[in-house]
């Protein structure tokens, strides 16, 4: 008997990828909704066969992790150890930056270490999903002081503009800044989805994994394994 193959999908990140809310006492990630949306969609391509692989969508987020001091570090040790256990991830999704920022590290500098994170990524031989830096309650949309968050979001779409298909390996931009303002005129819809003033209810990481799926299912090639 065969074991089941298994399609690995790997969430990376901070607050936001561990799903914060509740001022911390509960974790909702979005990697579950997406789990449930491509598990949904391999069992139509496999038309219910039991030869369908298994999905596993390993959520890996750490609440207050810098890039440059700790994110880094801590992603290099996680594929590592996935090569060690012969794992594989065909997808890999990272978001980070936001406590850079928050520290007053300059974007470049910012980016310089997410590229890294990237790049490891490409060597892994994962697809790559990136993000968007997300607004918050604690500045408005035109605020000067928001120039490096913008700035930082710039370079990561550039990146996934510039690198598409890099090396045979796909590269998306899902941009959760212009999908999910925080700063938005329905105060309803505004409570549905945001818990405080940068993280969101589980309903809005469940949008976050939707927009994922969204942006990746034409290339999943879920038989292709």
């Amino acid at each position: 008997m065969t074991s089941q193959k298994v399609y690995r999908i790997l969430a990376f990140g901070d607050s936001l990828t561990e799903g914060f809310h509740f001022a911390g006492f509960r974790f909702h990630p979005y990697a579950i909704k997406l789990a449930e949306l491509v598990r949904n969609h391999c069992e139509w391509v496999y038309d219910g066969s039991p030869d369908r692989p298994q999905i596993e969508v390993k959520s890996s987020g750490r609440s207050n992790e810098c890039v440059l001091s700790g994110m880094l570090d801590r992603f290099r040790k996680t594929l590592s150890d996935a090569v060690e256990e012969g794992h594989y991830y065909r997808w890999i999704i990272i978001l980070g930056g936001i406590h850079d920022l928050a520290y007053g590290i300059k974007p470049e500098t910012i980016f310089d270490g997410l590229r890294q994170m990237y790049q490891l990524a490409y060597e892994h031989g994962a697809n790559l999903v990136i993000m968007t830096i997300n607004e918050t309650g604690r500045l408005k949309t035109n605020d000067p002081r928001d120039l490096d968050r913008h700035t930082l979001n710039t370079l990561i779409k550039k990146y996934a503009w510039e690198n598409h298909y890099a090396g045979g390996r796909r590269t998306f931009c899902v941009d959760i800044n212009e999908a999910i303002p925080w700063h938005r005129p329905d105060l309803e819809e505004k409570k549905q989805i945001w818990d405080d003033h940068m993280h969101l209810t589980p309903k809005g990481y469940d949008l976050i994994g939707t927009l994922i799926f969204q942006t990746i299912v034409d290339y999943l090639n879920l038989k292709d394994i």
